[in-house]
């Protein structure tokens, strides 16, 4: 405990040639703290208070004030100690020195009785505020310490880091009533700072070490954090991971989702219904950018060129895939490919019925524009069996005569491909 006192005095005493303080840092190298460890050995530390004050009787030390003065603080002369305390900032740090030197022999019983006598050294005779909270805590009263810190004050941090000090010194100190209060503060706290912009990351690791309680708190502590931007979404649907969170982060996915849909965001959107893990948000978020986004901006839905398992289970995300596969093959050029793959999309059963007419116009503008074969013999067929089908099922929410005029134009333009076909293998 005293080694590097040690080391500065038998510095100072050689540098400056001082008897006094050479003499001091001796008694201090011989002085055994662990002596303290056991009432048995205790009775040695006494002993050696004993030597040291004969020795400043013997006037060892009067050669230098400050050496005797540290001498008879070592001794436990109670006017000596009384004098330095004035140079404490507060009482209770008189306490340690008092109990060593004065009282080291003291059992926890008699701590009481200790910080009275430190409390009458600084004329203190009323206890308020942290005199009151330190008096309880030396008298081990810690629930009532803690329970006068909890309602002084609007801050949870140091009732709940001193409880947490407390426990790990021994738990039943912060028990009562099959209650942990170290885990009732520390919720407190982590639950506190959720209201702090900038603090909801360190008050998550707070709660989340306190239990299924805590963990209760984070859930809905989570849910009220406010997404001001991708970022935070994007660590809030993290943290959630880390703690088995999944309808929350579902939440927090589909209010992304739902807030990017609304700007325009398509590719966003679409990652962060992804993120969600569920069918229904993404099927509902493909269909929204199926039907609201142009056709010119499809190429540029990256997002949807590599599927997930759960892009697997959304037919709706199925198609807004092979239809961005048909614009990419329409920005590069490759028409006839295009086409093919339009073909596929037409006959295929993944169309949802709200955008047919989309497919049908797509088609049409593939075949007007071109005076070669575009489409194959049987893709051809295919498709006007297909027109024969669709007629039959009715126009469904469309305009009845456009609908009509669409179709008619469709069959003319795919007969008329048809007879290319046709001519083309006959040369």
């Amino acid at each position: 405990m005293f080694n590097n006192a040690v080391t500065f005095l038998e510095t100072y005493g050689n540098l400056c040639d001082d008897v006094a303080v050479r003499c001091l840092a001796k008694v201090l190298s011989e002085i055994k703290m662990n002596l303290l460890n056991d009432e048995n050995t205790a009775l040695d530390f006494i002993t050696t208070q004993e030597e040291v004050r004969n020795m400043c009787v013997r006037g060892l030390f009067r050669t230098n004030a400050e050496a005797e003065m540290v001498a008879m603080i070592i001794a436990g002369d109670i006017p000596t100690i009384t004098s330095v305390s004035a140079q404490l900032d507060n009482w209770f740090e008189l306490v340690p020195p008092y109990l060593l030197f004065i009282r080291p022999c003291a059992t926890l019983p008699q701590l009481k009785d200790a910080v009275k006598d430190c409390l009458k050294i600084f004329g203190i005779n009323k206890c308020d505020g942290i005199d009151a909270v330190m008096c309880e805590l030396f008298s081990l009263e810690a629930l009532r310490a803690l329970h006068r810190i909890s309602t002084s004050s609007t801050n949870w941090w140091f009732p709940a880091h001193l409880a947490d000090l407390l426990q790990k010194a021994d738990e039943r100190i912060t028990s009562a009533y099959d209650m942990d209060v170290r885990q009732h503060l520390i919720i407190e706290y982590g639950s506190s700072l959720f209201s702090e912009p900038g603090l909801w990351q360190v008050g998550f690791d707070y709660l989340r070490e306190t239990g299924n309680e805590g963990l209760s708190h984070l859930e809905l502590l989570i849910a009220q954090v406010p997404l001001d931007n991708e970022t935070v979404a994007t660590k809030l649907c993290s943290l959630c991971d880390e703690v088995d969170f999944d309808q929350t982060r579902k939440d927090i996915a589909r209010a992304m989702a739902y807030r990017l849909l609304r700007t325009g965001r398509w590719g966003s959107a679409l990652s962060w219904a992804i993120r969600s893990r569920d069918v229904e948000i993404v099927s509902t978020v493909a269909d929204q950018v199926i039907s609201r986004c142009s056709p010119d901006q499809f190429s540029s839905i990256t997002v949807v060129e590599h599927f997930t398992e759960v892009m697997l289970l959304s037919s709706s995300f199925i198609f807004l895939h092979r239809y961005y596969k048909f614009r990419k093959l329409l920005e590069s050029d490759q028409k006839v490919k295009a086409a093919e793959l339009l073909v596929e999309l037409i006959v295929s059963d993944l169309v949802p019925r709200e955008f047919d007419v989309m497919l049908l116009s797509d088609l049409i503008s593939i075949l007007s524009e071109e005076d070669e074969v575009i489409i194959s013999k049987d893709g051809s067929e295919q498709l006007l069996e297909h027109l024969v089908k669709y007629e039959a099922d009715g126009p469904f929410q469309h305009n009845y005569d456009e609908w009509k005029m669409r179709l008619r134009t469709v069959r003319f333009l795919l007969l008329r491909n048809l007879a290319r076909v046709i001519t083309s293998t006959s040369l």
